[in-house]
């Protein structure tokens, strides 16, 4: 928004305030539930529809139409990382909980790692509306394989 639109940093900051503010209040009131499959199949669905929003925006689009996506995004930020952590706390073996917290850790820090190659290699000259889409290309797949994945594991239905 600073590149493409010429907003300032504080502005463009508290236009993507809306999306920490969601993700805060689904991480929230979802946190504490015991279910995790619809937590999982919410989070992958709206990241499929946030992910193939942001391949149609433009340099033009409308700040608020940009706000709504923004918080949009918070929904998976916010249910998806507790969602599996609650899943991983209710399947692993006691005595094995400690490894597998340790691996979800590093696989977390893998994707995160992945991510910041992705937002590398997408705004390569700059932060606009085209590296914006090749990031969304990006990443829709990926929202498409979470969802699929969540859809097709019986073992998060009903966790022990």
């Amino acid at each position: 928004m600073e590149e493409g639109r010429g907003l300032s940093t504080s502005v463009t900051g508290l236009l993507l305030l809306p999306g920490s503010a969601v993700g805060i209040l689904c991480g929230v009131l979802s946190g504490r539930r015991p279910g995790i499959w619809g937590k999982v199949l919410l989070g992958g669905a709206v990241m499929v529809l946030t992910c193939s929003l942001l391949t149609v925006l433009r340099a033009d689009t409308p700040i608020a139409l940009l706000v709504v996506v923004g918080a949009l995004v918070g929904i998976p930020q916010g249910i998806n990382g507790l969602a599996n952590q609650n899943a991983l706390y209710r399947q692993a073996d006691p005595e094995r909980i400690g490894t597998a917290a340790g691996l979800l850790r590093t696989f977390t820090y893998l994707g995160a790692m992945l991510a910041s190659a992705a937002v590398a290699a997408s705004f390569t000259h700059g932060a606009h509306t085209a590296g914006l889409h090749r990031l969304a290309l990006f990443m829709l797949p990926c929202a498409v394989l979470l969802l699929v994945v969540s859809l097709l594991d019986r073992s998060i239905r009903k966790p022990r």
